[in-house]
């Protein structure tokens, strides 16, 4: 079966769309935006100039938009939580214990090494 070169980019752009959904999952901050964002545009170019879009070319736009903002969304959640472990010391506390039993660290050398000082560690 021969398909058009708008079929192929409609494939594509579905292809790429699916691939963004996957990374913001396993490869999240940058790879679901550059797949997502390739997705669209090849979607949008796979319309070329009928008025509407073709179904599957509608469903990548959709995936890849959906996979943008779940990924912004993680992006988000992770800086505010980070915000709140840097004022709570219960939660930094607890934070601690969690980094220390996972890579041998605690919280206040972390914030020591990446020369950052939170206001409930105290004197760092």
């Amino acid at each position: 079966m021969i398909q058009s070169p708008k079929e192929k980019l409609s494939r594509t752009s579905m292809s790429l769309a699916l691939l963004a959904i996957f990374s913001s999952f396993v490869f999240p901050v940058a790879l679901p935006y550059i797949f997502g964002s390739v997705a669209i545009v090849l979607a949008v170019l796979s319309k070329g100039r009928r008025y509407t879009f073709p179904r599957r070319s509608r469903s990548a736009v959709i995936v890849a938009s959906i996979a943008i903002a779940v990924n912004t969304a993680m992006i988000i959640s992770s800086i505010l939580y980070i915000m709140r472990v840097m004022k709570d010391p219960q939660l930094q506390e607890q934070f601690s214990q969690n980094l220390y039993q996972m890579y041998g660290i605690t919280f206040e050398d972390l914030m020591r090494q990446l020369g950052i000082q939170s206001s409930a560690a105290g004197s760092l």
